[in-house]
């Protein structure tokens, strides 16, 4: 399934549950015990006994960023509410049994791609010397997943192949403020040091998604 434009629940399973995968599975997946915290998220962490382990998670504390949604969903639609108070409507198309009356998930997922990586670029830039001041940033993203990974039968079994995103491609074309010469080294480290510290692209990365992105420099772009 290919989705033009660019809330990842991940499932709490325990050890018991990763023995259940079959070989095929784990590798598919990438299971096995040394990328287990990986997997699982940070909640792994919590097997390690010890003070250092617990002045880290003071530490984590100090810097952990929250965010928070509600959401009411009838049928195939949900709306969901920030706890910035901004309102978010998701659907699916009709031949996937929906009302099509909202963007699909995934893309939802795309625009959190593009959005993030747009305030990260602007942040990136700023904090590089010399500064590299962003006035926009030209977003073309495409995206797959093999729909074998949400509809394979029985519903009981595991599917073999992942549900997620499989590879995101695409052009970034950023346009400098007038009179900023940039050079292909800078451009390179602003496109590298944004993929790595926006989060959506992070954690997108860290699924095992191919993300194949081009930065443009968009005064070479006429």
């Amino acid at each position: 399934m290919h989705i033009m434009i660019n809330l990842i629940s991940v499932a709490s399973f325990g050890r018991a549950s990763v023995v259940a995968f079959s070989v095929k599975q784990r590798a598919l997946y990438n299971f096995n015990s040394n990328n287990l915290p990986r997997i699982l998220g940070t909640r792994c962490f919590a097997n390690t006994v010890g003070s250092s382990t617990e002045t880290k998670a003071d530490d984590d504390d100090v810097h952990r960023k929250h965010y928070a949604i509600s959401g009411v969903g009838q049928r195939s639609k949900v709306t969901c509410k920030t706890n910035t108070n901004h309102i978010l409507e998701a659907d699916v198309p009709k031949k996937m049994g929906g009302g099509d009356e909202a963007p699909q998930p995934v893309e939802h997922l795309l625009a959190a791609l593009v959005g993030c990586t747009q305030a990260t670029a602007v942040y990136v830039g700023r904090m590089m010397k010399p500064r590299l001041i962003i006035e926009k940033i030209d977003f073309d993203i495409e995206a797959y997943r093999d729909e074998r990974g949400a509809l394979s039968l029985p519903i009981t079994e595991l599917p073999l192949i992942p549900a997620r995103l499989q590879r995101v491609t695409g052009v970034v074309v950023v346009h400098f403020k007038d009179g900023v010469e940039v050079s292909e080294e800078q451009l390179r480290i602003l496109g590298q040091q944004t993929e790595a510290r926006c989060p959506v692209a992070n954690m997108m990365h860290s699924s095992g998604c191919v993300m194949d992105i081009q930065w443009r420099n968009g005064a070479d772009e006429y």
